[in-house]
């Protein structure tokens, strides 16, 4: 499943776990596992030439719209991550 955000489309590949955004020769990462009904983001990762474009919010919005679509409460070991939510408040009601 593709879903496109801004001018970045982030690929939801469910069966690596993992969102991505194809950057040409490199590849945005955001890694995650699902385990008892938690949605549980371990990574975020984008290539340094590519940092500040808004690529880590992109997957990262995606993946927590995914977890909501979905049901499920949502726990962050990504520092990132992490970050992003406290940021955005319509997603602290995700968080278990």
């Amino acid at each position: 499943m593709t879903l496109k955000h801004t001018s970045f489309n982030v690929e939801h590949r469910s069966t690596d776990n993992r969102f991505e955004v194809d950057l040409g020769k490199d590849k945005a990462i955001l890694i995650y596992m699902i385990k008892a009904g938690l949605f549980i983001l371990l990574h975020t990762e984008v290539p340094l030439p590519f940092e500040g474009r808004g690529i880590a919010g992109e997957m990262t919005r995606a993946a927590l719209e995914y977890a909501k679509n979905e049901g499920l409460k949502v726990r962050s070991y990504c520092s990132y991550t992490t970050r992003y939510i406290e940021k955005h408040p319509v997603y602290q009601d995700l968080l278990g």
